[in-house]
């Protein structure tokens, strides 16, 4: 029998205790979050805590290390999948990681436990001085309540160590605490709440303890190690110094049987070794020859054999053996390329730097990486970190801070432009010795089975696969073959797109930065470093070769040419490549003593030329990176001497027959590219011809790409026609392919202006309304081009360029162009590079534009200055309906722009403001331009800083406000007070539809006046409240005001300390409320009871479609009920997911059913 609890009797002392914890807890965590957003402000609270941060090693080691300081929870807030981090979710416990941690402060003289002096008023010992009054009011827990007189003492210190912290503004707030009623419930969930933060507290001082007496075991363990070595170095010594002294003696001494005495004992010394050693050879010796004939298999000398191998061939780079001096040693030019992280969920590139070293390392989304995919673009230095990744592991060299390359047994590098068969041939093909013993061979390959988790395996260009093999090794990569062997696997990424789905980690290179090419270049001419200045100078100068740079091949070539041609360099990469080419047959004819001439080499070789791009190109459209000689049938005697080919050795045992390959995969595009323009020069092909081929926007778009390059050197009529063809098959793909032919026109550089008309050429023949280009990189040369292009063009309606590297230079360019387009409404510019320069920019178009009714700039690094422009031009702008203002930098002076500006506007509809720092100020010259504007529908205002004086004002203006609808106030800061106003406000309001109110301070109080709101409200219809404290109190405020309101269809209140009470509550409600239809409620602090009772509400009710009751721990038995009252309901979505019912639990609810129609209803697992 259970049980029953005697009522807790309230006293004047109890009523005390509980003021006292309130004031901790809530005053406290509000004071603490205050102080943690002066030091790190929430606008700028995603940078602080990005990947790049050096923050984020600090707080992964708070939760991952092996004290977890952070639990999940506190690490989900901290990187929220769903949502954008902010403060207001962090807890008080969480506030005190983050200040001791990452916020720069230096620890109080009398450390962070102990009541620091009264003189002391630092923020450090006014934290420490927060946390001791904690511990001294919870040592009154057992009791519960505080006598008057320490009740009085221990109110003033808390007071004014808060106010030193948080501000004056704070005092009245805890003078109003100081005398407030509160009923028995309000007291027991006070000193609840100062139990668990106790609680917390102490386990995580705990693990900070731990951690640093680990640090001090490691200190005593390094000093006991420092020790140990000095001694070993002063016995060395005097034994030195002995051996020394004994030496003196024996000259100097004429006792020569002494001598005899001390010569006969070292030698017997000597010998006694020898033996011993001898003893200890001949032990090992009989353990190999027993493991011999026990048939145990010793992979040492082979695994030696490979680290041998990559020693000697892999520690040298020599790409052009045609230049018999371009031949470097791997360490001496080896230079660190730009890898980032991708996203697996959409593979899209994110801003996480990765070192070679950390590839397997464990990240955010997997902790124990098996498989990495490393994409990358020709020529960005794929195979070159191969190469030293092995290399290193040959050598037995450790980077720093890795992830453990020396602890692999073996590293097998596969080249798999040389894999003809599976994956073990492969390795003896490659790898093995050639006479191996095939009982070795597969004993070597058994061992590999049976140790797959010390094995690292490195497939270097899947993309290079002979036909038909990439699906074998995608099983490989999946973990249907050797499931625990580690595989770091490189592709160009239409290859890479087919495997991206079964690899664990997915990088991409994005070759040199311009540090990178610096250090590259200053590595090549160490020896001639006016040539590195000179080069160095005209890459900065000229954009294109900037551009090229990037690419550490084309750095390479240029390196190569520049020394050539001492500081002459190409406009683009098909000039580049084709002055290589010219450059290697003028070597050929000079080592065969021919004479200069001034005909081109390209031109005297063409019929050689153009029987390697015949073969160069069959290779590519048959997946065939290698060919017997007698492909290359008469010419072959010029063109294997040449350079551009590199002879596979004849000894491998799957291919007896000489083999010949390019160089690089550019190379051989290159001049596949040469052969399909001679065929255009000579009409056998048409351009039409070519890129009805859909292959040339996939895996051939690197021929496609050269042949235009190589055509505008040759004639521009080509090139124009091979454009309009382009153009027709984007028109056929709706839109498809469009950045394929930004690429090419960025080609075509022979002469300044002619990519200009090819653009325009393009914008011309494009008949879409609709072109989306959304996170494709396109750069400031797309972007020129897509202007040229619409300033012609006649059809276009909607340009989506988000995401797109996009700087000030290429949104100019846009800008212009929309001044004459007559026929763009909708431009989306988010997420790029664009600053103050480019913002202006486009407000001067603005001005003048009449077509443009949709302009989305969000994301921008701009200024008050940059909207100052923007507010400018909308104040004279007759047609702009929807703008999403640029931000970040911009605070109340470019919000009071705007607001002045929306004072006179008479077509904006929709204002997007979210994440600037727009404070009080902001918001007030914004709310008393809604006052008078009669326009504006939706107002954006999320993450700014406006706290509850801004929405008081906000409030007052729509109360007179009669068109605006939508109202987004999310992550504000606002607490109770600011709730209360818009309360106020919406009773009276007769327009507003929606409201957001989530990540901001609202405790039960501003709940409660929103819920007695609603209850005379007629409009309203979506309420967000998420990421509150509205608790078990404001839950049933809400509780009662539907059970009456007519109009709300969309209630969100997840993540809100809403327990089984606050649940019941509504649960209550919504068997009477006749309109909800959506209900959300996840991550608060319901259990069984709380969802039980929402099943048996749902059986009544006639209205709810869907509830989101996800991250509960929710037993079967209520899961069970949850599809019995859905199957009477109309709910079409139940959301449960996150609970943890097994796999076994789940098909037995699915078997409880009689209708398969359940099973899609409700969602099961985790998320």
């Amino acid at each position: 029998m259970a049980t029953v609890l005697s009522p807790f009797v309230s006293t004047k002392e109890t009523t005390n205790y509980a003021r006292l914890c309130r004031l901790l807890v809530d005053v406290g965590s509000q004071v603490l979050r205050y102080t943690f957003d002066k030091i790190h402000p929430p606008s700028n609270l995603y940078t602080v805590l990005g990947s790049t941060s050096v923050h984020y090693t600090t707080l992964q080691s708070l939760y991952k290390g092996r004290k977890k300081v952070l639990n999940p929870t506190q690490w989900g807030k901290l990187y929220p999948t769903h949502s954008p981090v902010s403060s207001a979710t962090f807890d008080i416990t969480l506030l005190t990681v983050l200040l001791r941690n990452i916020c720069g402060l230096s620890p109080p003289a009398t450390g962070w436990d102990s009541l620091p002096p009264a003189a002391n008023i630092s923020i450090a010992d006014d934290i420490a001085r927060v946390k001791y009054y904690r511990n001294t009011v919870y040592g009154h827990a057992s009791q519960a309540s505080v006598d008057e007189i320490s009740f009085s003492a221990y109110w003033q210190e808390i007071r004014e160590a808060l106010v030193r912290l948080g501000g004056a503004h704070f005092r009245a707030d805890i003078d109003n605490l100081e005398h407030d009623c509160m009923d028995p419930d309000i007291e027991e969930h006070y000193r609840e709440l100062m139990k668990q933060w106790k609680k917390d507290d102490d386990s995580i001082k705990d693990k900070l303890e731990g951690i640093e007496d680990s640090l001090e075991k490691m200190r005593h363990n390094f000093k006991a190690f420092e020790d140990t070595t000095e001694k070993i170095e002063i016995e060395i010594r005097e034994m030195k110094e002995k051996l020394s002294s004994l030496t003196t003696t024996a000259e100097k001494s004429r006792d020569e049987g002494r001598i005899k005495d001390t010569v006969k004992e070292t030698l017997m010394r000597m010998e006694n070794e020898m033996k011993e050693m001898k003893e200890k050879l001949g032990f090992l010796m009989a353990s190999a020859e027993e493991c011999r004939d026990q048939g145990i298999f010793d992979p040492t000398e082979l695994i030696n054999g490979i680290r041998q191998l990559y020693n000697t061939r892999e520690g040298w780079l020599s790409p052009f053996p045609w230049c018999e001096e371009f031949q470097f040693f791997l360490c001496n030019i080896f230079t660190r390329l730009k890898m980032v992280r991708r996203k697996k969920a959409r593979g899209e590139v994110t801003d996480m730097l990765v070192d070679m070293s950390s590839i397997l390392d464990p990240y955010e989304e997997c902790s124990a990486p098996r498989t990495v995919l490393i994409e990358g673009e020709p020529g960005m230095g794929k195979t070159t970190l191969c190469k030293k990744y092995v290399y290193d592991w040959a050598t037995r060299k450790q980077e720093p801070q890795s992830c453990g390359l020396t602890a692999f047994k073996a590293v097998l590098f596969l080249k798999c432009r040389d894999i003809h068969s599976d994956v073990w041939e492969a390795v003896e093909d490659q790898l093995l010795p050639r006479d191996i013993d095939e009982e070795v061979k597969q004993q070597f390959f058994q061992f590999t089975r049976e140790n797959q988790s010390s094995i690292l395996l490195i497939l270097d260009g899947l993309d290079e696969l002979p036909s038909g093999k990439l699906p074998m090794f995608s099983e490989l990569i999946e973990g249907r073959v050797l499931p625990r062997c580690h595989i770091v696997a490189t592709a160009r990424q239409e290859a890479g797109k087919e495997v991206r789905k079964y690899c664990d980690t997915l990088l991409e290179i994005e070759g040199f930065t311009q540090i990178h090419v610096d250090e590259f270049v200053i590595k090549y001419f160490k020896d001639r470093p006016g040539l590195a200045t000179k080069l160095l100078e005209r890459m900065r100068r000229e954009t294109n070769l900037t551009e090229m740079a990037a690419n550490p091949l084309n750095t390479a070539l240029l390196c190569l040419l520049c020394e050539e041609f001492d500081g002459t360099l190409p406009e683009n990469r098909a000039q580049l490549y084709l002055d290589i080419i010219e450059c290697v047959l003028r070597r050929y004819r000079k080592k065969k003593g021919q004479s200069k001439t001034n005909t081109a080499e390209t031109n005297l070789y063409k019929p050689q030329l153009d029987r390697l791009g015949l073969v160069a190109l069959n290779g590519l459209l048959n997946d065939k990176l290698d060919f017997d000689e007698s492909e290359l049938g008469n010419n072959a005697k010029d063109l294997t001497a040449f350079g551009f080919l590199s002879m596979q050795p004849g000894g491998s045992k799957l291919r007896p027959k000489v083999h010949y390959a390019f160089l690089h995969k550019s190379f051989q595009e290159c001049f596949a590219a040469f052969f399909i323009c001679s065929q255009i020069q000579s009409k056998e092909i048409t351009p039409e011809d070519l890129v009805s081929d859909e292959r040339y926007f996939g895996k051939l778009k690197q021929v496609l790409l050269f042949s235009c390059g190589i055509l505008a050197m040759q004639c521009d009529e080509h090139v124009v026609a091979l454009v309009n063809s382009l153009t027709n098959q984007v028109n056929k793909h709706e839109g498809d392919g469009t950045k394929v032919v930004l690429e090419a026109m960025n080609e075509c550089k022979s002469e300044k202006d002619f990519p200009i008309h090819l653009a325009k050429c393009f914008g011309s023949g494009l008949n879409l309304t609709n072109l989306d280009l959304s996170e494709n990189s396109i750069g400031n040369a797309g972007a020129s081009s897509i202007a040229e292009a619409i300033k012609v063009n006649k059809t276009l309606t909607n340009l989506n360029l988000p995401g797109n590297d996009i700087s000030d230079a290429g949104a100019t360019s846009i800008a212009e162009a929309i001044k004459v387009n007559k026929t763009l409404t909708k431009l989306n510019l988010s997420r790029n590079h664009i600053t103050f320069a480019g913002a202006t920019s486009f407000a001067e178009a603005i001005k003048v534009n009449k077509t443009l009714t949709n302009l989305n700039l969000s994301g921008y690094q701009t200024t008050d200055a940059g909207a100052t422009s923007i507010a400018e031009a909308i104040e004279v702008n007759n047609t702009l309906t929807n703008l999403n203002s640029p931000g970040n930098e911009m605070s109340d002076a470019g919000a009071t722009s705007i607001a002045e500006a929306i004072k006179v506007n008479k077509t904006l509809t929709n204002l997007n403001l979210s994440y600037f720092r727009i404070t009080y100020a902001g918001a007030t010259s914004i709310a008393e331009a809604i006052i008078v504007n009669k326009t504006l529908t939706n107002l954006d205002l999320y993450c700014n800083d406006i706290s509850d004086d801004g929405a008081a004002s906000i409030a007052e203006a729509i109360k007179v406000n009669k068109t605006l609808t939508n109202l987004n106030l999310s992550g504000n800061r606002i607490a109770d007070d600011g709730a209360t106003s818009i309360a106020e406000a919406i009773k009276v309001n007769k327009t507003l539809t929606n409201l957001k109110l989530s990540y901001n301070h609202i405790t039960y109080a501003g709940a409660t006046s929103i819920a007695e709101a609603i209850k005379v409200n007629k409009t309203l219809t979506n309420l967000y409240l998420s990421y509150n404290q509205i608790g078990d109190a404001g839950a049933a405020s809400f509780a009662e005001a539907i059970k009456v309101n007519k109009t709300l269809t969309n209630l969100y209140l997840s993540n809100n300390q809403i327990s089984d009470t606050g649940a019941t509550s509504i649960a209550e409600a919504i068997q009477v409320n006749k309109t909800l239809t959506n209900l959300n409620l996840p991550g608060n602090d319901i259990s069984d009871a709380g969802a039980n009772s929402i099943a048996e509400a749902i059986k009544v009710n006639k209205t709810l479609t869907n509830l989101n009751l996800s991250g509960y721990q929710i037993t079967d038995a209520v899961l069970h009920l949850f599809l019995r009252q859905s199957n009477s309901s109309r709910l079409t979505n139940v959301n449960l997911s996150g609970n943890d019912n097994s796999d076994a639990s789940v098909k037995s609810i699915g078997e409880d059913n009689q209708s398969q129609q359940l099973s899609d209803q409700v969602g099961f697992g985790s998320q």
